[in-house]
């Protein structure tokens, strides 16, 4: 279970432990449930907690951020340690998706 926080027009999800292809979907449907409140206009996805993610964690990423773009939201990452930071660079996130200090988020 994935733990949240929201807040007038934003919904903060604390992500932790591995997202990898067993963890993913579980990840992915909770968030989605959460973002069925349509006022929600900005996630942040903190990771601060998050030792690994594979493939199929940047899948999961990838779903929320296009989710939130239709709706006209946006989507933050926040606490990104330096592997999972490189996985978010290899795979072009960081050109879609904007990092901020996971402080600014509190």
């Amino acid at each position: 279970m994935v733990k949240s926080r929201k807040s007038g027009d934003q919904l903060i999800v604390y992500l932790s432990g591995e997202i990898d292809h067993c963890s993913a979907d579980r990840m992915r449907g909770e968030i989605e449930t959460l973002l069925e409140d349509a006022r929600i206009r900005r996630l942040v996805l903190n990771f601060e907690n998050v030792g690994f993610m594979d493939s199929s964690g940047v899948g999961m990423i990838i779903g929320r951020y296009k989710t939130m773009r239709e709706r006209g939201g946006t989507v933050i990452a926040c606490g990104l340690k330096p592997p999972t930071e490189k996985l978010f660079r290899m795979a072009g996130l960081h050109r879609i998706i904007a990092q901020e200090d996971a402080g600014r988020q509190e």
